[in-house]
């Protein structure tokens, strides 16, 4: 590996006095020379209980013509899904095809060139149809998994409804998901119609994706376009499992944890608090990681700076991380990131999609759960007319267009149950349209003269105003002045972890000192930096 197997980017080169900032972190873009293993498996679990005849289309419980090929079911439309799924994977990619209802069972086993020629497979029987055990088919496929050998093992689960026979509760349906992706066996999860509990499907989902499709006419449609994606998803696995994990200075407080990419959600469960005593530690199960730039994952960290200012760079995190596990496993180069702590609320931020990718994840889980907790589909409708406006702020198109379809869907009568589950699976797909090369490379620092420059063509300040500060960028210097001797020490000599003269910092011993502003033993110094806020340019 390079010494680059890790992409660390902070949004800011300073940050203001107690003001949150983002660290975005990933593992850099893997290729074909860096795979530990070969090989592509899927089990694809198909929910065959009663529910699955009801029409595709149909907000109601009404039941599809078995006997007329133009009325699609629920069934018909999963079944499609797979077929789709199937067509997308390498002919000899292996391939389990199981049904569940109040039992789960193996109805094909073979490859996807065999499953192609075979066209179809048997259900459960009629007596045991009334049920839902999604219970019985985690483990029934997760064992068959267990079987085989490849690199990407997937489990894609499709099912229309609440388990009600086995294990019912989400925490432990959840619990064994997690188990099996600890031994690289991964779920992707398809919800259909409005009977599915999407945040149940979500939870199997840890290191997977996650999707629905709505009782809506192109039904078929979508499923073969979540099919489709999904199995890119595998294409070109280099290990199937890998992990990051980031140590963050005490004097940092750590917000909250996103996954950005290929699909945004919060990661509460990442992160143990260090409690401003010890480095906080943020852990990232990645799942199976693929060659290419597409589907890579990419993380945010929301961050919150010390309350004091920095006498030299401030140590953030250090990341370090796997590729694969057991034996084989390989040992990522560990990276370092830094910031300054500055008295400027103006400082500059040169990468502020970090903060935008936030915010749109935010937006997504806020207006999605007040949605759901609303008494009626009009306080729904404003809920995501709110939403859309919010979104524009951001702006995100995908999270706007996500909100704008299920105003549609209310519009249109669908079952709000069926509109919220679209739209938590819609909204929560990264909006990124940039590549991860172009999330992490070097930013040029614009100059104090450059800025000043730039400022009077556009007259925002007389020529005879010579300061550097009256906007955004006011404050700090990035060309000399300001930093060390005589800008920002303390009266005590302190900082974090000051001393040196390097202007950063060993990871040995990268917090010295306690931010507790009276004591003279390194650390945090006994007085603030002398600086001043920026003035604010007057209209």
């Amino acid at each position: 590996m390079t010494t680059e197997d890790i992409k660390l980017g902070v949004d800011r080169p300073q940050v203001h006095v107690g003001d949150e900032f983002f660290v975005s972190v990933a593992p850099r873009v893997l290729r074909r020379a860096d795979r530990i293993a070969d090989g592509i498996a899927y089990v694809l679990a198909v929910d065959d209980s009663w529910s699955m005849g009801i029409k595709a289309n149909s907000s109601t419980d009404e039941f599809a013509d078995p006997d007329d090929p133009r009325d699609a079911s629920r069934k018909d439309v999963a079944e499609s899904g797979v077929r789709e799924l199937v067509a997308a994977l390498p002919p000899h990619a292996g391939v389990d095809v199981l049904t569940f209802a109040q039992n789960a069972g193996l109805r094909f086993s073979g490859t996807a060139a065999e499953l192609r020629d075979k066209g179809s497979w048997h259900g459960n029987v009629e007596d045991e149809r009334r049920w839902t055990n999604i219970e019985g088919a985690l483990r029934e496929a997760y064992a068959q998994l267990g079987r085989r050998t490849a690199a990407a093992r997937r489990l894609v689960l499709l099912s229309d409804g609440l388990p009600n026979f086995g294990t019912t509760d989400p925490g432990q349906l959840a619990a064994i998901a997690r188990e099996a992706a600890g031994r690289e066996l991964h779920t992707d999860v398809i919800g259909i119609g409005e009977g599915a509990d999407y945040a149940l499907l979500e939870g199997l989902a840890s290191t997977g994706m996650t999707a629905h499709v709505s009782s809506r006419a192109t039904a078929a449609e979508k499923m073969r376009e979540i099919a489709s994606s999904f199995a890119a998803y595998s294409r070109d696995v280099v290990a199937g499992s890998a992990e990051l994990s980031l140590e963050i200075n005490p004097f940092i407080q750590v917000v909250a944890v996103y996954q950005i990419d290929p699909v945004r959600r919060r990661l509460d469960s990442a992160v143990s608090d260090g409690g401003g005593r010890r480095p906080s530690r943020v852990r990232l199960s990645l799942g199976a990681v693929g060659a290419g730039d597409e589907g890579q994952l990419r993380y945010v960290l929301k961050l919150r700076a010390p309350d004091r200012t920095s006498t030299t760079a401030l140590l953030v995190a250090k990341a370090t991380g796997r590729l694969g596990s057991g034996p084989e496993a390989r040992e990522l180069a560990p990276v370092t990131t830094d910031v300054w702590v500055v008295n400027d609320p103006y400082a500059q931020i040169l990468r502020p999609e970090y903060g935008r990718e936030v915010a749109a994840a935010e937006l997504e889980q806020e207006i999605n759960n007040r949605a759901a907790a609303a008494g009626s589909n009009t306080e729904r409708e404003r809920i995501y007319e709110e939403g859309v406006e919010r979104a524009r702020k951001i702006p995100d198109p995908l999270l706007i267009a996500a909100f704008q379809q299920a105003v549609g869907g209310l519009r249109e009568g669908m079952q709000s149950r069926d509109v919220l589950n679209e739209s938590r699976a819609s909204s929560s797909r990264s909006s990124s349209s940039r590549n991860k090369r172009d999330w992490f490379k070097d930013i040029e620092v614009e100059q104090p003269d450059k800025i000043r420059e730039h400022r009077k063509q556009r007259s925002l300040f007389d020529d005879d105003d010579g300061q550097y500060g009256d906007g955004q960028y006011g404050g700090g210097s990035y060309s000399g002045g300001g930093y060390g001797d005589d800008g920002y020490d303390s009266e005590d000599g302190g900082g974090y972890g000051s001393g040196g003269g390097s202007g950063r910092h060993s990871y040995g011993d990268p917090y010295r000192g306690a931010p507790d502003g009276g004591q003279d033993h390194g650390g945090h110094g006994g007085s603030d930096a002398p600086t001043q806020p920026p003035r604010r340019s007057r209209p």
